[in-house]
């Protein structure tokens, strides 16, 4: 009895070693967008907005006083930048630790006037940069709400307002601000006498009554 023979399968033609089905599904994935594309970013609230103004402030600080260092302030010191331990509740303590941390990065000799109104202007520099850049992020995050945006905004403006040139703001009569009071208005005290010495060689606080 004569077997028939099965005609064997047709086989696939392989064009420069690809796979049949391989180059569409490579093209279907191709459209596929990373998975981090699918991350689930939960919106910004106040707290978190607030977090990231203090990160980036200190960010920006410790840059500025990297540079300071760098080109050898002579009464240039890196302090402990204190840290947040627990997100910020609203803009009036964000204000306050920045404040904070602006008080602990400034020398406390300020006998090379010259030195230290760089340092002044460095440490000024590095926390509005900061604050710039944490408006940038926040206004940049997913689904922003306004609170979140207008919360940072708010602490901007307070710290700008605290440590202005001006009379002194009310923001330093608050009970939770008068323990950073005697650093301020020694800081204040520094900054006056400082300016005074570059605009007249022979001013001397002693005689002057400072």
């Amino acid at each position: 009895m004569e077997v028939p023979k099965i005609p064997p399968a047709e086989m696939p033609k392989v064009v420069s070693g690809s796979v049949p089905g391989m180059e569409q599904r490579a093209q279907s994935s191709g459209n596929i967008p990373p998975p981090a594309d699918h991350a689930d970013i939960r919106p910004l609230d106040i707290a978190g907005a607030l977090q990231i103004l203090l990160a980036e402030v200190r960010a920006g600080l410790e840059s500025a006083l990297e540079e300071a260092m760098t080109l050898g302030a002579s009464n240039t010191r890196r302090p402990a930048i204190a840290q947040a331990a627990a997100p910020a509740p609203d803009p009036v303590q964000s204000a306050h630790e920045i404040v904070q941390m602006f008080l602990q990065a400034m020398p406390n000799d300020a006998s090379d006037a010259q030195a230290w109104i760089g340092t002044l202007m460095r440490v000024e520099g590095g926390i509005q940069s900061g604050m710039d850049r944490a408006l940038e992020v926040v206004a940049q995050w997913r689904d922003v709400p306004a609170a979140a945006m207008g919360a940072v905004n708010e602490a901007r403006s307070l710290v700008q307002r605290a440590l202005g040139e001006g009379p002194l703001n009310p923001i330093w009569l608050r009970p939770d601000w008068l323990g950073l009071a005697p650093s301020y208005h020694r800081f204040r005290r520094r900054r006056r006498i400082a300016r005074r010495r570059l605009t007249d060689p022979d001013y001397s606080p002693l005689t002057a009554g400072e």
